[in-house]
């Protein structure tokens, strides 16, 4: 039977298939005249539409009646349903469905959210919860000595301490804290907290009045008088605030009817105006400085924002997904009675989170991801301790060392960071917080992941 594997953060829905096809996409729905529209094309129209633009339908999943006299649906659940047969059906609608849902979801919601797959048709196998998901494979670079000490050395095997990771993950609307402990060859979620105030639409409205009122003070112009404007502002937003993850400021181009405006945009000034917004989460943080942190691939900007926990694990767009194929045993043992999994007790015996030594020392920091040393396209890794030009022209992509202003981007590692040397005009980037193992680079439609290679 086809499996695919559907995780359900309304930032970025994301269903990836046995075969490894990938789809996504944002949480938004049009309703419009032809149907209900989801994705980006619904998020296109968000400001210039808001009227007929849905985007907390997975927030507040419920059969509440909407207001007005919608054609296409009657309450969230329709539009949620819309959006889960788009997903699907680009996916070769799969036979049996493995889902990933986060702690915000209830039971009741969950309950319906299995109504409306079983309606598609789709058999859904296991239902695991997200922050799980993310943490399954990371037993693997979890150091075992953290926590020992001289008292747990003396501790026989079957009095282990365990392990923590707190991992965090943004939703449009809400955000979600999971501390994930490692013991022996388990994995379970210990403890969870939703931030209803913390999202990525506060993040951006907050960002978005900033514009605002720096191009008021400035030209005189206000970008929101406007439903052109205001969705301009917004959908640069994400590419803003991911540059701002490798540069101290930014050079904005805010479109305006008299013409481009220009604007710098400054990290610290960003910080100091998010602190406020981020006070709830970075606190928590803090509690948990001198243990290991977790940011999922759609908490990317949290971590931007939190300038002081850049250096924090940061995880790939797939990892939830790609753990869920790797422990599909695991996670479907049981599909009888259909429940939220917080746990697995039975790590398969190579991916058990490694054990203490009685002679290991103590140390107080989680063993990391090694600095990327190759970028790794088409089965080929390309050493980055040198300039490496990426040239993309009609649908091809060509790589080759050396410094080049005809490439589209021209990279190099310099320590543990990701150096632009050279960046054509009208290329979209976005690169990881530091070049680990692991971690991927996007250049316009194109994702690159970094490796590292040893020699010998």
């Amino acid at each position: 039977m086809s499996i695919a594997v559907l995780e359900l953060n309304d930032q970025a829905l994301l269903i990836k298939t046995q075969g490894g096809d990938i789809y996504s996409e944002p949480g938004f729905a049009l309703h419009s005249k032809k149907g209900l529209l989801t994705g980006n094309e619904a998020r296109n129209q968000a400001w210039l539409q808001p009227q007929n633009v849905h985007r907390q339908y997975w927030r507040n999943l419920n059969q509440t009646r909407l207001p007005g006299d919608l054609r296409w649906a009657r309450h969230n659940a329709d539009i949620a349903f819309a959006q889960l047969n788009s997903l699907l059906t680009n996916a070769g609608s799969p036979e049996q469905l493995i889902i990933s849902v986060a702690a915000s979801f209830d039971d009741q919601q969950l309950s319906l959210l299995l109504g409306l797959l079983s309606a598609i048709p789709t058999q859904v196998i296991a239902v695991v919860d997200s922050g799980l998901a993310d943490c399954l494979s990371l037993a693997d670079s979890l150091s075992a000595s953290d926590s020992l000490s001289a008292t747990d050395s003396q501790n026989s095997s079957d009095n282990r301490p365990s392990r923590k990771t707190l991992h965090i993950d943004l939703h449009l609307y809400q955000s979600v804290v999971s501390q994930v402990s490692f013991s022996g060859d388990s994995v379970q979620i210990s403890a969870q907290r939703v931030l209803p105030e913390l999202g990525a639409m506060q993040i951006y409205s907050v960002l978005a009045n900033h514009i605002r009122d720096r191009l008021v003070k400035s030209f005189r112009f206000d970008p929101m008088d406007a439903p052109e404007g205001e969705q301009a502002i917004y959908d640069l937003l994400p590419e803003w605030i991911s540059t701002l993850g490798q540069q101290a400021e930014i050079s904005l181009s805010v479109p305006s009817p008299r013409g481009d405006l220009p604007l710098i945009l400054h990290k610290q000034e960003v910080l100091d105006l998010m602190a406020a917004r981020l006070q709830g989460l970075a606190s928590m943080l803090r509690e948990f400085a001198d243990q290991d942190i977790t940011f999922a691939s759609n908490a990317r900007m949290a971590a931007i924002l939190t300038d002081e926990f850049h250096s924090s694990r940061h995880l790939r767009q797939t990892q939830g997904v790609d753990n869920c194929f790797r422990f599909i045993e695991q996670l479907s043992g049981d599909n009888q009675t259909l429940h939220r999994i917080t746990a697995i007790h039975s790590l398969p015996p190579d991916r058990r989170a490694p054990q203490p030594k009685t002679t290991a020392p103590k140390t107080t920091a989680p063993q990391a991801p090694g600095t990327a040393t190759h970028l790794l396209h088409d089965g080929q890794a390309w050493p980055l301790n040198r300039p490496l030009g990426i040239t993309i022209h009609s649908g091809s992509v060509d790589l080759c060392p050396g410094l080049s202003d005809r490439a589209t981007l021209v990279l190099k590692v310099e320590q543990d960071h990701l150096r632009v040397l050279h960046q054509a005009p009208d290329t979209s980037l976005e690169l990881p917080q530091l070049a680990l193992c692991g971690a991927e680079i996007y250049i316009n439609a194109y994702r690159f992941e970094l490796i590292e290679v040893c020699d010998g």
